[in-house]
């Protein structure tokens, strides 16, 4: 059984190799870690601190074609040694102190950050996570330094220490577990867009703006959906007779269109923010629209007018036509939020992530009409903005 493992960033005893990343499971800080150089003469000693995410991706091959894939997502509270700085005149051991309360409270953020992240937190929703504790760090920082007036107060400076060391001892480092993403998924869309005929089509049937839903869904990398669209096309000419019986013609200037695709898609590119999948499939159309038959208007006065000058001699009907043929597309999207369910859904019983798209899909359908007079053929563009949900079954180890 063979294991591919893919360190997204590398650990951290490899990082801090580098000198200039501190991390606060090393000990207590030390003025030679402030490395940097003092920028401002109102501060002359400088701590900088902040939160980061790592994952640690795990492949574990099951079979030739089962790959089990596993993501373990850590949180490191460091200290950037070569932005963080000390003149010389000022390293006491009180500032020391002052500058330890501040990694201390970093590392109480990371903690509680970490925990968020153990119910299942990734990529995005992970990303969102850590700018608000570290604005949330930020503030405490902020706060801290009023009330110790920059650490020179060692009364106030004691009380902020027992604060937070007795969170810290509350409050343990929680244990990271293997968060398996299941291969299944399921969805849906909604959108809107332009579907434009060309070809012999475009002589009957203008553009229209379609409204459109579907469903989808997936195993690991391929995807199933089926969607309908509803429009409302202009018809180019209302008296083009397009049956070929004499003098029938158009009631209205728009016909309705229904139209819909069935597709199998596989996803090429799949990363935190995009993914690009490319469609394969049927697409099916399907016209309408009211006609009847006409004579010349037997008064001669209103037959002097264009408008009236033929009028409607029979009961109004429907004419209609359809036509399903082959239709290729590819899938945008733009991931821009994630979220995990706080309970197990029902139907696989494990909690879910679900993911918010904004698609862009275009697409082209072959249609060919051979019940019109000539019969008419060609391709049909369109392209579609839409709002897509994909959720995915997580497992936790």
């Amino acid at each position: 059984m063979k294991r591919l493992i893919f360190l997204l960033i590398l650990v951290p005893m490899l990082a801090s190799a580098t000198g200039n990343t501190r991390y606060w499971n090393e000990g207590p800080l030390s003025w030679s870690d402030f490395t940097g150089n003092p920028v401002m003469k109102t501060t002359p000693t400088y701590f900088k601190g902040r939160l980061m995410v790592k994952s640690e991706i795990t492949q574990e091959e099951k079979s030739r074609f089962n790959i089990e894939t596993s993501v373990s997502t850590y949180a490191f509270a460091e200290m950037d040694k070569s932005q963080s700085y000390a003149d010389s005149a000022y390293r006491s051991d009180r500032m020391l102190r002052y500058h330890q309360l501040q990694f201390d409270l970093l590392e109480l953020m990371r903690r509680r950050l970490q925990a968020d992240l153990n119910t299942g937190m990734t990529g995005i929703e992970a990303d969102k996570r850590v700018a608000y504790y570290q604005n949330l760090y930020d503030e405490y920082i902020a706060d801290i330094a009023q009330r110790t007036v920059n650490g020179s107060n060692d009364n106030r400076l004691q009380e902020e220490e027992y604060f937070v060391r007795k969170q810290l001892d509350e409050f343990l480092l929680p244990a990271v577990p293997e968060v398996k993403p299941g291969k299944f998924s399921y969805g849906w869309y909604i959108g809107t867009g332009a579907f434009i005929p060309t070809g012999d089509i475009a002589d009957a049937f203008g553009y229209s703006w379609l409204f459109n839903i579907g469903l989808t869904a997936g195993y690991d990398r391929l995807f199933l959906k089926a969607d309908i669209s509803y429009g409302q096309p202009r018809l180019d000419n209302i008296r083009n007779e397009l049956f070929g019986r004499e003098n029938e013609w158009a009631v209205n200037r728009y016909a309705n269109q229904l139209s819909g695709v069935v597709a199998i898609g596989y996803r090429v590119l799949d990363t935190k923010h995009f993914a690009i999948t490319i469609n394969v499939g049927g697409g099916w159309t399907n016209y309408a629209w009211d006609v009847a038959d006409y004579i010349h208007n037997p008064d001669p006065e209103e037959a002097m007018n264009p408008e009236t000058e033929y009028v409607i001699n029979s009961e109004i009907r429907r004419n209609t036509i359809h036509n399903f043929n082959y239709m290729a597309g590819l899938d945008f999207d733009w991931n821009f939020h994630t979220a995990v369910s706080d309970k197990p859904f029902f139907l696989s019983g494990r909690r879910e992530q679900y993911t918010s798209s904004l698609r862009l899909s275009p697409y082209f359908m072959h249609q060919k009409y051979s019940k019109l007079t000539p019969g008419r053929s060609g391709f049909q563009v369109g392209i579609m903005l839409s709002y897509s949900g994909l959720a995915r079954a997580l497992g936790f180890k």
